[in-house]
């Protein structure tokens, strides 16, 4: 009854309702846009760090010697989500043998949740064989390799003056994206690494030799491959680092400049959608306040017919609720409008990303703030007009 009431209403003051529609719907489609610019900005951002594992990783720029005891306590903290030893980068210097050349590579340890081997979209559930290396994907091209090929590699040493070496045979596991590693390498089982460091260092491995000369004495590695949890957590674990002694490098720059920009879109939006809400709220209510003045003397007869109070704010309430749906609904399609316009116009210099997006959720947010200022307005309007209002006065005005 009183949602017929509400429809017959707002059809017979038709160009006030419009009004009220038009005025929800402009005041509305500028803030989605401006938010879906400030959420697609930083969304954009944010992806572009979170998909870089160089990013999220902390790099020694010296040598250490790192002990066990060091690499326990930094998988402890919240703000690691990868670590493992690295040997010197002489010691991890290894060659592949080819049919009439050799070639340099580096060799780098690896374990399950590799944050490089995930992002080159390998599956990585169960630790590496030391018979199984992952290989950077530009020398696989230049060396027509591919997913389980065999390759050769020579570990060579100098002992008592004679040269040395041993050749070990090598599964492809997985090609790592050239994006994610600097030069030609291989990434290995961490007993590997062990094994090569111990035999450059003059030992007899099992896994490369006899295993006539073990190396019984405690393990020191000289550096790490270490990334953080997220975002979040690289700048604090950069500072642990940093009073551990340790010289760092990170991407902590690019960090704190997202951060800035974040800051500064917040600010930004924060103003100009605390004005435009304010400046809405004063158009929006002299809309409402002027509308029900305009049918005050419909309302009374409602009351005369034996309406009461309730069913009167009820009425006027249901009102507001289907503007301010019908209202959404219009600024969605004028969004909607502005957003294929800063897309398609920014899609070339972004790669095809998509700089204004909003999720559901969102969207649901928006209307539910929405629906609850206008009936805020709405109820403090129908108060004013009418709680002291008579009648009889009102009939007498008429």
């Amino acid at each position: 009854m009183l949602l017929k009431l509400a429809l017959r209403h707002l059809l017979f003051e038709r160009m006030m309702t419009i009004c009220q529609i038009a005025a929800v719907a402009c005041i509305l489609a500028p803030l989605l846009l401006l938010f879906s610019l400030r959420f697609g900005i930083l969304s954009e951002l944010q992806s572009k760090l979170m998909n870089d594992p160089k990013v999220l990783s902390l790099t020694l720029d010296t040598s250490y010697r790192l002990d066990r005891t060091f690499f326990e306590t930094l998988e402890q903290r919240p703000e690691v989500g990868f670590v493992v030893p690295q040997i010197t980068a002489l010691n991890a210097l290894i060659d592949l043998k080819f049919p009439g050349t050799v070639v340099r590579v580096s060799v780098l340890p690896t374990k399950v949740g590799d944050p490089v081997v995930v992002s080159s979209g390998l599956a990585y559930e169960e630790e590496l064989s030391p018979a199984e290396a992952f290989i950077s994907y530009d020398l696989a091209q230049a060396r027509g390799l591919a997913v389980g090929d065999r390759v050769t590699m020579v570990v060579a040493r100098t002992q008592k003056g004679q040269r040395e070496s041993v050749r070990t045979e090598l599964t492809i596991r997985g090609l790592i994206a050239e994006r994610f590693v600097s030069d030609d390498c291989l990434l290995v089982n961490l007993d590997l690494i062990n094994a090569i460091d111990d035999y450059r260092n003059g030992f007899n491995p099992v896994l490369l030799s006899d295993g006539s000369n073990i190396n019984h004495r405690p393990r020191l590695y000289a550096k790490f491959r270490l990334y953080a949890h997220d975002l979040e957590s690289v700048i604090p674990l950069y500072y642990y680092l940093v009073d551990q002694h340790l010289n760092v490098s990170s991407k902590v720059r690019e960090i704190e400049n997202v951060t800035a920009v974040a800051h500064v879109l917040n600010f930004i939006f924060g103003v100009i959608a605390l004005v435009s809400v304010l400046g809405g709220a004063l158009a929006l209510s002299g809309l409402v306040l002027a509308a029900l003045r305009a049918s005050k003397r419909n309302f009374v007869l409602l009351r005369l017919m034996g309406q009461g109070k309730r069913g009167i704010y009820g009425v006027v309430m249901l009102e507001a609720g289907l503007i301010a749906t019908v209202g959404f609904a219009l600024a969605l399609v004028l969004y909607n409008l502005g957003a294929n316009i800063f897309n398609y116009y920014f899609s070339a210099a972004l790669g095809g990303s998509m700089i204004s997006t909003l999720s559901a959720l969102h969207f649901v947010l928006f209307y539910a703030l929405t629906l609850l200022l206008m009936l805020v307005i709405a109820l403090g309007c129908a108060h004013f007009v009418f709680l002291k209002a008579q009648i009889a006065d009102i009939l007498r005005e008429a």
